[in-house]
């Protein structure tokens, strides 16, 4: 099992550095490059919050450290494609809002947050003028 792998590589196809990583996770940058080159084990805490910040779920960066080296890059982006349709197939999106998913997926967990926020209130001032 080599999870530091499957980290870096995820991070790589999110084209993220270990800086934003270490900052997205918080903690210091050092403790992600020695957890991608293998010369630390994350603690389960530590796995969440780097799985948070790679925008995924710690079932599957242990799913993808159980996979050949040579096949984890294609693992996770098939979990990716799989992750992104899973409950949306059955729904028809107009325009916008297929554009307006893509754009949240590309966003980092932060801005997630941020924007979820931001509708929240604008939402709430709506209802607020709408009545």
């Amino acid at each position: 099992m080599n999870i530091g792998h499957v980290i870096k590589t995820l991070r790589i196809q999110r084209k993220m550095t270990q800086e934003q990583i270490a900052l997205e996770a918080d903690m210091a940058t050092s403790n992600v490059s020695r957890i991608e080159k293998g010369q630390r084990q994350p603690s389960q805490k530590v796995l969440q919050k780097l799985a948070k910040a790679l925008n995924t779920k710690p079932s599957t960066l242990y799913a993808a450290s159980e996979q050949p080296l040579e096949d984890i890059a294609d693992f996770l982006r098939q979990e990716e494609n799989t992750e992104k349709n899973v409950g949306t197939d059955s729904l028809t999106f107009t325009q916008d809002t297929k554009i307006l998913i893509t754009l949240f997926n590309e966003l980092t967990p932060n801005n997630k947050s941020l924007l979820l926020e931001q509708l929240k209130i604008l939402h709430k001032w709506q209802t607020k003028i709408g009545q």
